[in-house]
Protein backbone atom coordinates (compact mmCIF):
# COMPACT_ATOMS: atom_id res chain seq x y z
CA UNK A 1 0.00 0.00 0.00
CA UNK A 2 1.30 3.50 -0.78
CA UNK A 3 2.78 5.56 2.04
CA UNK A 4 1.49 9.09 2.58
CA UNK A 5 4.09 11.45 4.06
CA UNK A 6 3.43 14.88 5.52
CA UNK A 7 6.11 17.58 5.65
CA UNK A 8 6.34 20.85 7.56
CA UNK A 9 3.09 22.53 8.54
CA UNK A 10 1.06 19.68 7.01
CA UNK A 11 2.76 17.27 9.42
CA UNK A 12 1.88 19.56 12.31
CA UNK A 13 -1.76 19.82 11.16
CA UNK A 14 -2.05 16.05 10.65
CA UNK A 15 -0.39 15.19 13.94
CA UNK A 16 1.70 12.48 12.28
CA UNK A 17 4.49 12.19 9.76
CA UNK A 18 3.22 9.29 7.65
CA UNK A 19 0.83 6.39 7.30
CA UNK A 20 -0.13 3.76 4.76
CA UNK A 21 -3.37 3.90 2.84
CA UNK A 22 -4.83 1.48 0.33
CA UNK A 23 -5.41 3.55 -2.83
CA UNK A 24 -4.83 3.15 -6.54
CA UNK A 25 -4.58 6.85 -7.47
CA UNK A 26 -3.63 10.17 -5.91
CA UNK A 27 -7.28 11.18 -6.19
CA UNK A 28 -8.31 8.23 -4.00
CA UNK A 29 -5.72 9.21 -1.40
CA UNK A 30 -6.98 12.80 -1.33
CA UNK A 31 -10.59 11.62 -1.01
CA UNK A 32 -9.59 9.37 1.89
CA UNK A 33 -7.66 12.19 3.58
CA UNK A 34 -10.71 14.45 3.28
CA UNK A 35 -12.76 11.76 5.07
CA UNK A 36 -10.42 10.48 7.78
CA UNK A 37 -8.29 13.40 8.95
CA UNK A 38 -9.25 15.72 11.78
CA UNK A 39 -11.44 18.75 11.01
CA UNK A 40 -8.45 21.06 11.57
CA UNK A 41 -6.31 19.07 9.15
CA UNK A 42 -9.09 18.96 6.54
CA UNK A 43 -9.50 22.73 6.77
CA UNK A 44 -5.75 23.15 6.43
CA UNK A 45 -5.52 20.95 3.31
CA UNK A 46 -8.87 21.41 1.59
CA UNK A 47 -11.37 24.06 0.57
CA UNK A 48 -14.53 21.99 0.52
CA UNK A 49 -13.67 18.94 -1.56
CA UNK A 50 -10.79 20.60 -3.42
CA UNK A 51 -7.16 20.62 -2.38
CA UNK A 52 -5.94 24.13 -1.50
CA UNK A 53 -3.82 25.72 -4.23
CA UNK A 54 -0.70 25.94 -2.09
CA UNK A 55 -0.65 22.22 -1.22
CA UNK A 56 1.94 20.38 -3.27
CA UNK A 57 1.62 16.66 -3.93
CA UNK A 58 4.57 14.53 -4.97
CA UNK A 59 4.66 10.88 -5.98
CA UNK A 60 8.11 9.40 -5.48
CA UNK A 61 9.51 12.95 -5.33
CA UNK A 62 7.88 14.02 -8.63
CA UNK A 63 5.20 16.69 -8.61
CA UNK A 64 1.88 15.30 -9.82
CA UNK A 65 1.58 18.26 -12.20
CA UNK A 66 4.36 16.64 -14.26
CA UNK A 67 2.62 13.25 -14.07
CA UNK A 68 -1.12 12.62 -14.54
CA UNK A 69 -2.29 15.03 -11.84
CA UNK A 70 -4.76 13.52 -9.38
CA UNK A 71 -5.29 10.63 -11.82
CA UNK A 72 -1.67 9.51 -11.26
CA UNK A 73 -1.70 5.75 -10.67
CA UNK A 74 -0.01 4.41 -7.56
CA UNK A 75 1.89 1.18 -6.98
CA UNK A 76 2.04 -0.54 -3.57
CA UNK A 77 5.41 0.91 -2.54
CA UNK A 78 4.96 4.46 -3.85
CA UNK A 79 5.43 7.46 -1.56
CA UNK A 80 2.94 10.32 -1.77
CA UNK A 81 4.22 13.48 -0.08
CA UNK A 82 2.11 16.51 0.83
CA UNK A 83 3.51 19.89 1.87
CA UNK A 84 2.69 23.59 1.68
CA UNK A 85 4.57 25.71 -0.84
CA UNK A 86 5.30 29.20 0.38
CA UNK A 87 4.86 30.51 3.89
CA UNK A 88 1.37 29.57 5.05
CA UNK A 89 1.38 27.80 8.38
CA UNK A 90 -0.69 27.03 11.41
CA UNK A 91 -1.95 29.75 13.72
CA UNK A 92 -0.24 29.96 17.10
CA UNK A 93 -3.51 29.82 19.00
Amino acid sequence: MPEVRFLGAVRQAAGKSSFGIDAGTVEQILEALNRVTSPACREFLFEGDRLRQDVEVLVNDRNITSLDGVKTALAPFDQVTLFIKGTRGLSAG
